[in-house]
């Protein structure tokens, strides 16, 4: 299936905000992992940037590390009316061989939950997946093993990464210049 690059919107989270069509985002109350067991990514420090196909304007990300195991991630958009920067918290989780952001808005105050992307890093192409939530609409979790485990299941259901209409959402990011 080829990946589609869709226009940015500054509703959803960190890498997310890029992905908007009709599709939902999962999000929850629960992270897939615990940052005590989480261990930064060499490869995903740093600052990516992505163009809007539509206003073809650059929106960037920037990961940077707060402690041994967790992100503090930066957003930029300069296609919203007004130009947006946004703070996230941000961990890596490990389900077998694929690689997870947990995500949580810093300034989402009292509705703040946690969404998903599964990434690959390859040279200067950071490729974004985000979980869509077709697969959990039904499902409750009382802990984050039971998340992951549903995850874990669900590896290479390709509705785990499916919009609406069909097509796999995924946001290819390239390293900028230092």
């Amino acid at each position: 299936m080829t990946p589609i690059l869709v226009r940015p919107a500054a509703l959803i989270i960190v890498l997310a905000g890029v992905l908007s069509l009709s599709a939902c985002p999962f999000s929850s109350d629960l992270p897939l992992g615990l940052p005590a067991d989480a261990s930064l990514d060499g490869a995903l420090t740093g600052t990516w940037q992505a163009q809007d196909p539509e206003s073809q304007q650059w929106v960037s990300i920037t990961f940077v590390p707060f402690n041994e195991r967790e992100y503090v991630a930066l957003t930029h958009d300069p296609g919203e009316k007004e130009e947006k920067e946004k703070l996230w918290r941000v961990f890596v989780t490990l389900i077998d061989e694929e690689r997870f952001l947990n995500i949580e808005e810093l300034d989402g105050g009292n509705d703040a939950a946690w969404s998903f992307a599964n990434y690959r890093v390859s040279g200067d192409t950071l490729s974004i997946r985000l979980l869509d939530d077709a697969l959990f609409s039904s499902q409750t979790f009382r802990s984050s093993d039971a998340l992951r485990d549903y995850v874990r299941a669900h590896l290479h259901d390709p509705r785990l990464y499916m919009s609406d209409d069909g097509k796999e959402s995924v946001m290819s990011w390239r390293r900028a210049a230092s």
